[in-house]
């Protein structure tokens, strides 16, 4: 048994769920009753909150007391990346699973990804968007974006398929993570590491309400490039360049050239204004660069024309 009374099993390994708290006692108490509503157990519920000014703290004190759940409190605001890394190094499941603060997860949602995991490191699921009330807008995130199984790690240049608040990932996979690099979202790096480690697998089942507000920490939607300026389109450009370089640095030794051909067409862009090669390529490797897209090859077509203008007036 372990110092908190849970009893382990070999044929039920203890999940511990992150959550990372900040300004959210709005929708919070919703949230952790959620979890702790699992079906799935042995479970323990990690919070730490990233010093909120509003009542999150007064919320989270009516759960110190739960025998499952730790509450951590940190005295400066660290960032979301690091304090769901604070909350990580508590965790001591052999299966970890990511929170949100806002969104309700469904009574199943934990057993169902353990019993789907199989030996993947990293399982994920679908999720349905719900307005501020917790009413369905209709569309899940499968419909934004092309859900995927596999380890080709191409695609995940430009756009993600997996949500934190989806995934539950083995300790050996955290373990690989670490340490998270400061300037990129925990559940990003996460995925990206399971790519490079037998790759990702996708239960193709809505486990979560993901709750769209105003106040939202995170983004359904990738942040388009914005092109109404040079400077911006220009910090558009070095913030890309240093995430495939990034990538590129700790690829498997097969996709090595491939991206070390990409990493150099796209640095192109730093000196010219229009950089031709790139465009080929992109072109040329547009069913991987593209894989989870939903957008046709029109749509596609013209993307890669605009990857291709470069920072030179």
């Amino acid at each position: 048994m372990n110092r908190q009374g849970y009893l382990y099993s070999m044929e039920k390994p203890l999940v511990s769920v992150i959550l990372s708290t900040y300004n959210g006692a709005r929708f919070l108490a919703e949230q952790i009753d959620s979890i702790l509503h699992q079906t799935y157990r042995p479970l323990e519920l990690i919070i730490s909150d990233d010093a909120s000014t509003d009542e999150t703290p007064q919320v989270l004190k009516q759960y110190e007391n739960n025998p499952v759940v730790q509450v951590y409190y940190q005295r400066e605001n660290t960032g979301l990346t690091k304090n769901f890394a604070f909350g990580a190094g508590h965790a001591k499941g052999d299966l970890i699973a990511f929170a949100d603060q806002d969104d309700i997860w469904l009574p199943n949602k934990i057993e169902r990804l353990v019993a789907a995991r199989g030996g993947s490191h990293l399982v994920y699921s679908n999720s349905l968007l719900v307005d501020e009330t917790g009413k369905s807008m209709n569309k899940k995130l499968s419909d934004l974006k092309k859900m995927y199984s596999g380890d080709d790690s191409r695609g995940y240049i430009l756009y993600s398929c997996v949500w934190g608040h989806g995934m539950l990932i083995t300790r050996q996979l955290l373990e690989k993570s670490l340490p998270m690099p400061e300037d990129v979202h925990h559940d990003i790096w996460i995925t990206y590491q399971a790519f490079l480690n037998g790759g990702i697998k996708y239960l193709d089942e809505v486990l979560t309400h993901y709750r769209q507000h105003r106040a939202s920490t995170s983004q359904t939607l990738p942040r388009r490039d914005k092109i109404s300026t040079r400077q911006s389109r220009y910090e558009n450009f070095k913030k890309k360049l240093a995430w495939i370089k990034l990538m590129q640095e700790h690829e498997r030794p097969g996709y090595q050239p491939w991206y070390r051909k990409f990493v150099k067409l796209y640095a192109a862009k730093e000196t010219r204004s229009y950089v031709f090669p790139l465009a080929v390529f992109m072109l040329r490797y547009r069913s991987k660069i593209f894989m989870l897209s939903t957008k046709g090859l029109a749509d596609n077509i013209v993307e890669i024309v605009k990857y291709g203008i470069g920072n030179k007036p």
